[in-house]
């Protein structure tokens, strides 16, 4: 899958879990696991971000020839 895809695929994830975190009818537990999800989805996030930065910052290689 393309980065820029699967990324914005975690962040729709990660509002869906925002929108449930909202819900009035939330028991504890589940807030702590929605929580956690939503922890484990920001770093995925960060981490497909930060390997997208550094492919564009690094130059690119010259040809040989």
């Amino acid at each position: 899958m393309e980065p820029g895809m699967r990324l914005e695929g975690l962040r729709s994830a990660l509002s869906c879990v925002y929108e449930k975190l909202e819900a009035e009818s939330l028991t504890h537990p589940d807030s702590i696991e929605l929580v956690a999800r939503a922890e484990a989805l920001e770093d995925q996030i960060d981490t497909l971000q930060d390997a997208l930065h550094d492919d564009e910052a690094a130059p690119a290689s010259a040809p040989y020839g």
